[in-house]
């Protein structure tokens, strides 16, 4: 039992981490709502590198989906040729432009701090990542051709060109430039000030049926 609860507690922190490190695309707030990601602000970064076009990010944007939320990346690292496919998309310019400039607006953090503050949701992520089937397929993996050839994939000559493109875009450097932007830290402020951003904060700390108590026992007396 005492190893059963220590591997769930292992398995619930993997997935928070990986639900908070890297970025990836952000969420417009009116998809909060839906609980559909939306993609405007992470295309327009895409579409800023060079040979870069709207079209292309489609193909990957059901993998970029992971990083906003705990149960899509959980599912992904259960399945190792999910999860190699989306190592062999972040190992790629523009998905890393895409991902460092997403990690700076607030739309991300909001996404971020919903899915860190959402326990039950955390809680089938955890059970998603260790589905036994999934294990047997991490096991089984050396063994896969697939896998291989998404490793492979890594040693592509083009790869390389457009990295080496990427270092000649002054469009690839924005994560670091525009802190030298005063504008830019506006949205920031204002996110860092409003009340409603730490609205998931006081909802996960809420206990149901807390505030009634009193009045049931004032009755019971």
């Amino acid at each position: 039992m005492r190893q059963t609860f220590s591997r769930l507690l292992g398995a619930l922190m993997l997935t928070g981490l990986l639900t908070v490190t890297g970025a990836a695309t952000a969420k417009e707030p009116d998809a909060a709502q839906s609980g559909e990601h939306k993609f405007e602000k992470a295309v327009g970064y895409y579409t800023e590198c060079k040979q870069a076009s709207r079209a292309e990010f489609e193909k990957i944007k059901p993998y970029l989906k992971a990083f906003t939320d705990s149960e899509i990346m959980a599912e992904t690292v259960n399945d190792p040729e999910r999860f190699f496919k989306l190592m062999e998309i972040v190992n790629d310019p523009r998905t890393f432009h895409v991902m460092a400039n997403c990690a700076l607006e607030p739309v991300m953090w909001n996404t971020w701090l919903r899915g860190m503050m959402d326990w039950p949701k955390l809680m089938r992520a955890s059970v998603k990542m260790m589905k036994p089937e999934g294990m047997a397929k991490w096991m089984m993996a050396p063994m896969n051709p697939r896998i291989w050839g998404l490793m492979m994939a890594h040693m592509d000559p083009n790869r390389y060109v457009r990295w080496g493109a990427a270092f000649t875009n002054a469009n690839f450097y924005k994560p670091l430039t525009s802190f030298f932007d005063p504008s830019w830290y506006e949205p920031r402020l204002s996110w860092f000030v409003d009340p409603n951003t730490y609205a998931p904060f006081y909802q996960a700390l809420q206990v149901p049926g807390l505030s009634a108590a009193p009045e049931k026992s004032a009755q019971a007396e």
